[in-house]
């Protein structure tokens, strides 16, 4: 009885030690992060500026996303984001992986604080994708007197 038991432990163990050290998102213990990283997210400065009442007919807002699939990263840049003067600064973005989702938030601050409206391009990297399909979504989260908004701009399913 020892002598099938013994073999039986010993590839068991193996196969563990195998499983745990493959990873789809990353694998701490080789030093990747755990999912997906934002790197080199940077703001223009206000390259057209304009008043609040030319801004209602802005719609130049355009994403434009370049996926590299043999090392799974991608660039993207958010072009012609109308704004208030003053905040391309302040444009936080984030990323949140939920499943195959992964979420990429512009929150540009608060909205309506001067009279005036400046087109802003907001880009940035994301490193360590995982190899298999996603959808990437990005939002921009957006404060008007007071209330939140949000809205996607650009949902897309790599394969």
């Amino acid at each position: 009885m020892k002598k099938v038991v013994l073999p039986t432990l010993a590839i068991a163990l193996m196969a563990a030690t195998l499983m745990n050290g493959c990873s789809d998102w990353g694998d701490g213990d080789r030093g990747y992060p755990d999912g997906p990283q934002l790197t080199d997210v940077a703001a223009s400065d206000c390259h057209t500026y304009t008043d609040n009442l030319a801004a209602k007919d802005m719609n130049t807002d355009s994403v434009v996303v370049s996926y590299i699939p043999h090392n799974n990263t991608m660039s993207v840049t958010h072009y012609n984001m109308p704004l208030d003067c003053g905040s391309g600064e302040h444009i936080v973005t984030t990323i949140e992986r939920m499943g195959d989702t992964i979420t990429v938030t512009e929150n540009v601050g608060e909205q309506g604080r001067t009279n005036c409206v400046c087109l802003y391009d907001n880009t940035f990297h994301i490193a360590y994708l995982p190899p298999r399909p996603f959808t990437l979504v990005i939002k921009v989260v957006e404060d008007f007197f007071g209330t939140t908004h949000q809205a996607i701009v650009y949902q897309q399913t790599f394969e």
